[in-house]
């Protein structure tokens, strides 16, 4: 059995994400709002967008001066975001709070004034990098083993998982790819290694880029750049960082 460290989202796809006690676990879905909206390039007329693949989107692999945005959760539903920065709040579900929140954006990245940047919204689900809605899942000692050999500060927020399972041995949960597991009554299935890009570059307390290029070190180093696994929610039910990941 593995303790549950800690349940994760992130609203917005190469923004900051935030840590919960709880959450309810849907079958087929992502967790509640994680990556309902991205930050697309190209002016639209509409906001709401279908599942499209990442390059669509401005997200910290191709913006890391997105990881110098400070974001705070105020409320979840409906979703409203503080930017620290200049102590304002903006709720998400008011088109003109989401463009004031654009804009703001736009100006603390740097990104080009001459450019467009929208704030989209997912019609159904999540805009994941993956089309299929899973959770992704990794293992605290794999983590630790990273953020010790490559001198990264201690948040687990940057490797963008949704829940950390405490384990022992770096890289263990890969053992669990094709069995499932349960925490409290909700079910998962574990599908594949979740391989890395470059966005893990990028402090989620700092927003410095790691001397590093993870990834590529990763391979070096370990032979793969997999930290985690994309898991399918097979039974929806509640969890909390009091459970336990039981393996079966």
């Amino acid at each position: 059995m593995h303790d549950i460290k800690s349940i994760c989202f992130f609203p917005i796809k190469g923004l900051g994400g935030f840590e919960r006690d709880k959450c309810v676990l849907v079958a087929d879905e992502l967790i509640q709002n994680d990556r309902k909206f991205a930050l697309a390039e190209v002016p639209i007329s509409d906001t709401t967008t279908p599942w499209l693949p990442k390059k669509h989107f401005k997200q910290l692999v191709n913006l890391p001066s997105l990881g110098k945005v400070s974001i705070e959760l105020i409320s979840d539903n409906p979703l409203i975001l503080r930017i620290n920065q200049i102590n304002q709040d903006f709720n998400l579900s008011d088109e003109n709070d989401k463009t004031s929140f654009t804009m703001h954006i736009k100006k603390l990245s740097h990104f080009p004034s001459n450019q467009e940047l929208c704030l989209v919204q997912s019609i159904k689900g999540g805009l994941t990098d993956t089309k299929d809605q899973w959770i992704s899942i990794g293992g605290t000692a794999s983590a630790n083993e990273i953020i010790e050999k490559y001198d990264l500060d201690s948040s687990y927020l940057r490797f963008r998982l949704n829940i950390w399972a405490a384990t022992s041995t770096p890289f263990e949960e890969f053992n669990w790819i094709g069995r499932t597991g349960r925490i409290g009554k909700a079910r998962l299935a574990f599908l594949a290694p979740v391989g890395r890009c470059n966005a893990i570059n990028v402090s989620a307390q700092t927003g410095e880029v790691s001397s590093y290029i993870l990834p590529q070190a990763m391979r070096t180093d370990y032979g793969h750049s997999n930290l985690g696994l994309f898991a399918h929610v097979v039974k929806s039910g509640k969890i909390s960082t009091s459970d336990r990941l039981v393996i079966d």
